[in-house]
């Protein structure tokens, strides 16, 4: 069973996304709400979920704060930006925050499943163009950016550096003259020694070694 969470304040999304998952057999809905502060009035009594989506333009405490919140009770849920707003700060901002993915509005209902088993799978909920912001960003910064110690063999910096670049596995295999197989797997000892899950944790880690 899949649990979701959802702060969202346009009662019509709201509402979308409360039937398409109470339709699906394999999804339940721990809370859905019109803010944080209701989150934060009644979080305890909440099942803790795989995911929480959660809008940006809330009334009140917004959902940039919302994210360090829920990320401060539930260390272990995946919180996923839902917004409009396509701004390189904003998505930077949220990432460093804590989200694990960013979609931008609209988006389709019948592509929720597909995203939440990405998930649910320990991937990143990036739209492409939400990916090439993120990072540009990150390659501002780029010069000032180094992979700390923890215990990479060069081709895993290798490949740790060609993915800030925002290349594709198979770009990075290219460009390594390896399978992406054999990316996926070096990314995967990448993420086992430095202590991260996905692939925005990865950047928030080494932005701020």
């Amino acid at each position: 069973m899949i649990t979701v969470g959802i702060i969202e304040d346009d009662p019509s999304l709201r509402r979308n996304f409360e039937t398409f998952l109470s339709t699906q057999k394999d999804t339940n809905i721990s809370f859905s709400l019109n803010s944080v502060e209701q989150f934060l009035q009644n979080k305890n009594n909440y099942e803790e979920p795989l995911v929480v989506f959660c809008d940006l333009g809330l009334p009140g405490i917004s959902g940039k704060e919302g994210i360090t919140y829920i990320r401060q009770f539930w260390n272990d849920v995946y919180v996923v930006v839902i917004t409009g707003n396509d701004d390189e700060a904003v998505i930077y901002d949220c990432i460093e925050r804590g989200a694990n993915g960013y979609m931008l509005k609209p988006f389709k209902l019948d592509d929720l499943l597909g995203h939440i088993e990405i998930i649910r799978n320990g991937g990143t909920l990036l739209s492409p163009q939400v990916a090439a912001k993120l990072f540009k960003q990150i390659r501002k910064q780029s010069s000032a950016i180094e992979i700390g110690d923890y215990g990479l063999t060069t081709r895993e910096k290798q490949v740790v550096e060609e993915l800030l670049k925002g290349m594709t596995y198979k770009e990075i295999g290219n460009v390594l003259a390896i399978s992406s197989t054999t990316v996926n797997d070096h990314l995967k000892n990448v993420y086992r020694k430095m202590g991260v899950r996905t692939k925005s944790e990865l950047m928030r880690m080494i932005l701020k070694t």
